[in-house]
């Protein structure tokens, strides 16, 4: 590599030349069916945004609004993007960015049809977009649309990703735009062009090490996936070992690279802001050799200068998921699940709550870290009891909310028994003492106990008051419906 060459910059420009043939793509494809007037176009930018593109987009779907959303220049702020036609009403147009806004932080996806017009909107990440259709579009008409803020949206996320690699890593701007798994992305990327084998990349959390990034040689599964609390790969992403060469699997998770060649010895290394570990890497040269002096010094030189990125996105990532979630258990905490629950096109579904029978004696007895163990361990039993879409929530010291989606009351109640009993049959102790956990369950359901989704926790709430003031460690289901409004 040529001396004075910031290796971060390289990996800007395939990233960079794939968002503009992403824009390419998607400007032809739209051109082509678009119904061109010869209304001036204001506000050219040399990336085509805000206009002429969104108004392209609004024209060509016969919209009444096309709206984006990207990270601001400063912490925090959001950049508004628009383009709507002279008919949509000043507070219409206001009330649809607020929707917008709503799906941004949720990361919502959806349609709503309105008394005006048809609203669809994607939302991930820091990013945003929407269109507003006539109120006679049809499903096909909906669907186009919908596709095409998808491929509007990819645009603008993969947008971030080039930004962010020509801003400096001090930068404010780096910092409002990279996420952990952007950062982790271009750490592997980076390190496969340095090294030429294969990398993954893995940050610290509040419980576990992540895999954040892998390499286009490299295992694609492996992203997303938790580390073994024991592996040294772990190890190194906790600060409890330092640069290490493995005898063992580093990872203890799957093979890492191209199966048809020759297994490696990695080579890990923390990635440390001052003398703050904030994750690790795992390389896997391409031959038995390992890394030269030379290219295992442009390794270390790149994983400082990367440093600082991942340990902001780290940080950005573990005070979202603290506004969301229950920092003992993992689990959502109110705020989250309600949240969950008002997710738009939901309008049915069963909520459990659920309650630690005698956990005050438990407390006073063993002390309260054992009650916080006994906590975490109730929660991990609900998760792994409860489906895929489902979503489990710790709402105050030893009180629980389950929320089912689209479920009958039947379905919330056998959820619940199932709980109980694993619960119950589970053999638990702190400290080399066993102790017997039970707990007391309420379920309601809409729209079979009430006639809307704020209502279940209120009925929820009383079944379970029921269930304790019949004996506890049982299951009872809310009431037939009475006008609950």
């Amino acid at each position: 590599m040529a001396e004075g060459v910031n290796p971060l910059w390289l990996a800007a420009v395939p990233i960079a030349g794939l968002a503009g043939a992403v824009a390419g793509a998607w400007w032809a494809s739209r051109r082509r069916g678009m119904a061109w007037t010869s209304d001036p176009v204001t506000g050219f930018t040399a990336d085509l945004l805000p206009e002429p593109a969104l108004e392209w987009l609004r024209r060509s779907h016969a919209a009444h609004g096309a709206w984006a959303t990207e990270p601001g220049l400063g912490p925090n702020e959001v950049r508004l993007l628009r383009a709507v036609d002279a008919q949509l009403d000043a507070d219409e147009a206001r009330f649809l960015e607020n929707r917008l806004a709503r799906a941004r932080e949720r990361e919502q996806s959806g349609t709503e049809r309105l008394d005006s017009g048809l609203f669809v909107y994607r939302g991930a990440g820091e990013t945003a977009t929407a269109l507003f259709l006539p109120h006679d579009a049809t499903d096909d008409q909906r669907r186009a649309a919908d596709a095409d803020l998808v491929l509007l949206l990819d645009l603008l996320r993969r947008r971030e990703i080039s930004l962010g690699l020509g801003t400096s890593t001090s930068g404010t701007h780096a910092a409002v735009l990279e996420s952990v798994e952007s950062v982790g992305r271009r750490m592997a990327l980076q390190l496969m062009r340095l090294t030429g084998g294969a990398a993954v990349v893995a940050t610290r959390e509040l419980r576990q090490v992540r895999i954040v990034g892998v390499s286009a040689n490299a295992d694609a599964r492996l992203e997303g996936k938790a580390v073994p609390a024991g592996s040294p790969l772990a190890r190194v992403a906790t600060g409890t070992l330092e640069a290490h060469l493995p005898d063992t699997d580093a990872i203890g998770i799957e093979l890492v690279g191209d199966r048809r060649q020759p297994r490696t010895q990695p080579m890990l290394f923390p990635v440390a802001v001052g003398n703050t570990v904030v994750g690790a890497v795992a390389i896997y040269p391409l031959g038995q050799d390992g890394l030269s002096p030379s290219v295992l010094g442009e390794v270390r030189v790149a994983l400082s200068s990367a440093a600082a990125r991942l340990g902001r996105a780290t940080e950005a990532y573990r005070l979202k998921r603290e506004a969301f979630h229950d920092t003992l258990t993992g689990l959502l905490n109110r705020r989250g699940l309600e949240q969950e629950m008002s997710r738009i096109g939901v309008s049915a579904g069963a909520l459990v709550a659920c309650d630690f029978d005698d956990f005050k004696k438990l407390n006073d007895t063993l002390g309260h870290p054992a009650g916080d163990a006994a906590l975490a361990h109730f929660a991990r039993i609900m998760e792994e009891q409860v489906r895929g879409e489902d979503r489990v929530a710790r709402v105050g010291g030893e009180e629980f909310l389950i929320w089912l989606p689209n479920a009958s009351l039947t379905l919330g109640v056998r959820v619940a028994e199932r709980i109980r009993v694993k619960l119950g049959t589970t053999a638990w102790a702190w400290q080399g003492r066993a102790w017997p956990l039970r707990a007391s369950f309420g379920v309601s359901a809409c729209p079979e106990s009430c006639r809307r989704v704020e209502s279940l926790a209120a009925q929820a709430d009383a079944a379970l008051y029921v269930a304790k003031r019949s004996g506890r460690n049982r299951v009872e289901a809310a009431g037939a419906m009475v006008g609950d409004g």
